[in-house]
């Protein structure tokens, strides 16, 4: 495991474990919103973060026009899943599937905040200044 991707993982398991263990104490403080499949979103978004590090590793050997395709090719292929995810939970346990989806997507937007500050870093795609 190379010295990147070790970094790389730690990050994205913090950036999933801080809304993993605000969500643990809101449900602390609220049993009632309290479901079981919750430990199924921080493993399904790790598992979505590392699977896009190997396509990040790709990124600066693309050309810029394809750069963004890969991106967003990855935005569309994790959304599949996710929502296959979401669909899964919610036919097998429906008496919470609000709160699940509601939380899902919190967690979602939060990995996509993570993955667009990536991608940034990566190709520096937002900071280039244009002539």
């Amino acid at each position: 495991m190379t010295l990147k991707f070790r970094v790389y993982l730690f990050e994205l398991i913090l950036w999933i474990f801080l809304p993993a263990a605000g969500g643990w104490a809101v449900f602390k403080v609220f049993p009632a919103y309290a479901f079981s499949a919750y430990p199924v979103i921080p493993a399904g978004m790790i598992v979505l973060g590392t699977v896009f590090y190997f396509i990040l590793k790709k990124i600066p050997a693309i050309s810029d026009s394809k750069r963004i395709l890969l991106f967003y090719f990855n935005i569309v292929i994790k959304m599949i899943l996710s929502l296959a995810l979401i669909l899964f939970v919610v036919l097998h346990d429906r008496t919470n599937a609000l709160f699940f989806v509601i939380t899902y997507f919190v967690f979602y937007i939060f990995l996509m905040i993570f993955e667009i500050r990536c991608f940034n870093k990566v190709t520096g795609f937002l900071s280039k200044k244009k002539n």
